[in-house]
């Protein structure tokens, strides 16, 4: 996990834990200085590729942390 892929698991892991439901994708963007969605998307699939995470399914505020 790069940098900026660890920055946007701990904002996700935090976020969590404060809200009880997951950030939206523009919230995860804007806390990890991102502002193309498709930029977003893909440090997101990366880091489902690699286990970090993963979506319950396909509607918002769907992710979560794998522990």
């Amino acid at each position: 996990m790069n940098s900026l892929q660890k920055e946007i698991y701990e904002y996700i892991e935090h976020f969590l834990a404060e809200n009880k439901y997951s950030p939206s994708m523009r919230e995860v963007g804007k806390a990890a200085g991102l502002k193309s969605s498709s930029t977003i998307h893909r440090h997101l699939d990366v880091m489902r590729e690699k286990g970090y995470i993963d979506f319950i399914n396909s509607s918002p505020r769907t992710l979560q942390i794998i522990t």
